[in-house]
């Protein structure tokens, strides 16, 4: 945790971000092995068997860049499933301790990206990683936006009064900072439930600094994610939530209203809306995405395709998608069952804290119709799952004497 969250931006720096879960499982995987003794999370068998199908779909890719594009995405999935399983092995070391200083950190990292992407929009970084790739490899679009990473995204649609700045760093795109956003927010007030007033004080300060790029992303994905997690823990915990619990709730949304009101973002996120037709291009993108998957309802087509009447890719604008399109309907149903696993395997939560991390694979599910999910998203998901199962060495009994050397 300490490794993929807390140095996060030196890989966006070095541009290996696409390839640090890879990595990351490779090395738990070693570590397992090593370990002896492995126990299998209630969830994986359907995950496992995401991965062997989505496997299949390789063959169905038709150039070298889509391939290199499938093999990122596919040991990235790997990887991450390898973390999840050392995690789940190894209760001694994820601790909520531990998530929770990694992922304060990361909110961190968030803010200080969202800032960068403010005050510098036009700013973009080139990485060791894209200079060392040859030719035909880092001028793949999709390549150079990983291993090339904006600062923000800047769009300036006919009509708009000025040009949209929507922070992205430390991500490709804005999307993947605000469904980063919306979760680390989760996991850090479920865990800040029953931390010690410092803690608190440092989150609430962090929390404050990151708003402004929050607003200036413009991303409506942030308040459906929150808002519908939101809803889902009040409805679970209005029978236990103390009156100065909903008193506190009550001033946090008032403040953030009063904040985006005063700060002009709702109103550039009506413009934003008015002047651009992303709601209109989204639909017309999905249902050719669905039309065109039934020609390969199996295995999908191994990648993204360039749309037949949109400047984007089907395939894109949304996970669900990406999956769909990607891996046909047989891998999107295994992905959709590994994450409905997650939250039924979990689901007889009690407490605030438990309630709130139980919301996070939610809040995922239901990003993912509109944001895409990377290996750092579904992670922390993960994560979230694994503290509320018992975990293998928590089931086992104590050594009796006679084993005790």
């Amino acid at each position: 945790m300490t490794g993929v969250f807390v140095l996060y931006p030196l890989w966006w720096v070095l541009g290996i971000t696409p390839f640090v879960f890879a990595g990351a499982g490779l090395v738990c995987l070693t570590l397992m092995s090593l370990r002896g003794r492995v126990g299998l999370p209630p969830f994986w068998v359907w995950w496992a068997s995401f991965l062997a199908w989505s496997l299949l779909s390789v063959l169905m890719v038709d150039s070298g860049g889509r391939l290199v594009g499938f093999v990122q995405r596919w040991s990235e999935m790997l990887g991450v499933g390898l973390v999840a399983l050392y995690l789940y092995n190894a209760p001694e070391l994820a601790t909520r301790r531990r998530l929770m200083r990694a992922m304060t950190t990361m909110l961190g990292w968030l803010t200080v990206g969202g800032w960068l992407g403010m005050l510098l929009p036009y700013g973009r970084i080139r990485t060791p990683a894209l200079a060392v790739l040859p030719r035909s490899i880092a001028s793949n679009d999709y390549v150079v936006e990983l291993l090339s990473p904006r600062f923000a995204e800047v769009q300036d649609p006919w009509g708009a009064s000025e040009a949209f700045v929507r922070p992205a760093a430390p991500f490709p795109y804005t999307n993947g900072w605000g469904n980063t956003f919306v979760l680390v927010t989760l996991l850090l007030a479920a865990l800040a439930v029953h931390a010690g007033r410092r803690t608190r004080r440092l989150l609430g300060l962090l929390w404050l600094l990151a708003l402004p790029p929050a607003m200036a992303t413009l991303n409506r994905g942030i308040l459906v994610g929150l808002g519908c997690a939101g809803l889902y823990v009040g409805l679970r915990q209005a029978r236990h939530i103390r009156p100065r619990h909903w008193a506190r709730l009550a001033a946090a949304v008032t403040v953030v209203g009063v904040a985006v009101l005063a700060s002009g973002a709702a109103d550039r996120l009506s413009e934003r809306t008015s002047t651009s037709t992303t709601t209109q291009d989204r639909a017309a993108l999905y249902a050719e995405t669905f039309q065109r998957t039934l020609a390969s309802p199996l295995l999908g087509w191994g990648a993204p395709r360039p749309s037949r009447t949109l400047p984007v890719s089907a395939g894109t604008q949304g996970e669900l998608w990406y999956l769909m399109f990607s891996h046909g309907f047989v891998g999107l149903t295994l992905f959709v069952g590994a994450l409905v696993s997650l939250v039924f395997v979990t689901w007889r939560v009690r407490d605030l804290e438990s309630t709130l991390l139980h919301a996070v694979p939610i809040a995922l599910g239901v990003m993912m119709i509109f944001y895409g999910i990377d290996g750092l998203q579904l992670t922390i998901a993960f994560c979230c799952a694994l503290l509320l199962l018992p975990r293998p060495t928590e089931q086992l009994p104590p050594p009796s004497v006679a084993e005790n050397p």
